[in-house]
C-alpha cells in the first residue's frame, strides 16, 4: 500500500495511517455487520490453525493475519512546515 502526501485529503487520512502503524488497527473501522460476515469468512481459517473459535479469538485471529501481511510505504516530502507539523501530530 502506497501512501503519499499529496493523497491527504484531511488530517484524518494521516490519524487512520497513525493508527495501523501503531496498533495494527483502525478503530470502528467496520460496522457490526462488516465483523460478522468477517468472522463467518475467517473461521474456517482459524479451525484450520487451532484457534479457538470465539468471536473475539476470531477478530485476534484476523487483526493478526491483517498485521502480517499488510505493507504500507509512506511518501512525505520533506519541504514545508506540513511535514514536521505531521511527524509531531502523528509519530508512528
Amino acid at each position: 500500500f502506497l501512501f503519499a502526501d499529496t493523497q491527504i485529503v484531511t488530517e484524518a487520512f494521516v490519524e487512520d495511517i497513525n493508527n495501523i502503524l501503531n496498533s495494527g488497527e483502525v478503530p470502528n473501522l467496520f460496522a457490526n455487520d462488516e465483523w460478522e460476515r468477517i468472522v463467518r469468512d475467517v473461521r474456517p481459517h482459524c479451525h484450520d490453525a487451532g484457534v479457538p473459535e470465539t468471536k473475539e479469538s476470531i477478530k485476534q485471529f484476523f487483526i493478526a493475519r491483517v498485521r502480517e501481511n499488510l505493507h504500507i510505504v509512506l511518501a512525505m516530502s520533506p519541504v514545508g512546515s506540513a511535514f514536521r507539523v505531521r511527524c509531531r501530530m502523528f509519530p508512528s
